[in-house]
């Protein structure tokens, strides 16, 4: 068999690494159970790169960011790709094909990514979705679990029948902000919950998506925000307390459910987001996926805060 090389990936790699990237999520999908599926076609790839490139590409130019391939007779086999924020360095992917898994190309790909400890003056996080083999190697780079990650699920007309039957759950006005706004929004109520600021993330989703929140009439000021995207991505989103996220949360799913009409309402949850699950499983929702948030430093507000979707980022 030819060598494995490795090199430094550049833009015009994220539509090659990104067909790795859904194959190997749907191994590992079927490994975890979640799914009982054929792999996804080049046509659904393809339609997926076109829903989630603007993301993907934003993400790589970040500066300071990192991306590395492996490679085998030329064609990507694996990849891993580290986006920095500020103070934070995320691990947004570490891919490789099933057919190469336990060859050490996902150690030998960190190794390049994180070649040091992280510091206290710049930390590592990464949501892993892997089995234990995964969460041991990123363990020795740094990172430790810290929460719980679920992917959760529900069926629409489920969400909508149990939604009508509540009562005395009278809940703040929800607004939409303008673009501008909910910039400065974000800015000031994100760092206290995730302990590092990403200003250029929240510009991003001021272009490509709408923001709802509460405020607080008294001194004019969000309570809770939480970003919607056209496709019906919701998230993330962030609480000035753990109650304060619960309305604007489900403002996104009933609109989401109501003028998309989706095959499922899908969200993503820490564990310690006590007040948002117990809502939610009340509605109908359950885990669909189960993973871990690992990180080098605590992180100090999840459980006023609701992480993006697509999970590219915490």
């Amino acid at each position: 068999m030819p060598e494995l090389t490795f090199r430094e990936g550049g833009p015009g790699d994220l539509r090659a690494v990104f067909t790795v990237s859904e194959l190997a999520v749907h191994d590992t999908a079927l490994r975890s159970g979640v799914l009982d599926t054929p792999p996804p076609s080049e046509t659904q790839i393809e339609e997926e790169w076109q829903r989630r490139r603007h993301l993907l590409e934003f993400t790589a130019a970040q500066p300071g960011s990192g991306f590395w391939l492996c490679e085998r007779a030329g064609e990507p086999i694996g990849y891993g790709r580290v986006a920095r924020f500020g103070e934070m360095e995320e691990l947004t992917e570490l891919m490789v094909l099933p057919a190469h898994h336990r060859q050490g190309i996902g150690r030998a790909l960190l190794e390049r990514l994180w070649p040091g400890d992280p510091t206290p003056d710049l930390g590592r996080v990464v949501v892993a979705a892997g089995a234990s083999a995964d969460l041991t190697l990123y363990s020795d780079f740094g990172v430790m679990p810290i929460t719980g990650h679920w992917h959760i699920r529900a069926h629409p007309e489920d969400f909508l029948e149990r939604r009508s039957r509540e009562i005395d759950t009278a809940e703040p006005a929800v607004v939409v902000l303008e673009s501008d706004r909910a910039v400065r929004e974000w800015k000031r109520l994100e760092p206290p919950a995730i302990g590092h600021r990403r200003p250029r993330l929240h510009e991003f989703f001021g272009r490509t998506r709408t923001c709802l929140a509460t405020m607080d009439p008294g001194a004019e000021s969000a309570t809770a925000l939480c970003w919607i995207g056209a496709g019906g991505e919701i998230g993330p989103a962030v609480g000035a307390t753990p109650q304060d996220l619960v309305p604007v949360v489900l403002q996104a799913l009933d609109r989401v459910a109501k003028t998309r009409e989706p095959d499922s309402l899908s969200v993503f949850c820490a564990t310690d987001s006590w007040w948002l699950l117990r809502r939610l499983r009340g509605l109908g929702f359950r885990v669909w996926w189960p993973s871990w948030v690992m990180c080098s430093i605590p992180l100090p507000g999840l459980d006023r805060y609701m992480p993006t979707r697509p999970p590219h980022l915490l």
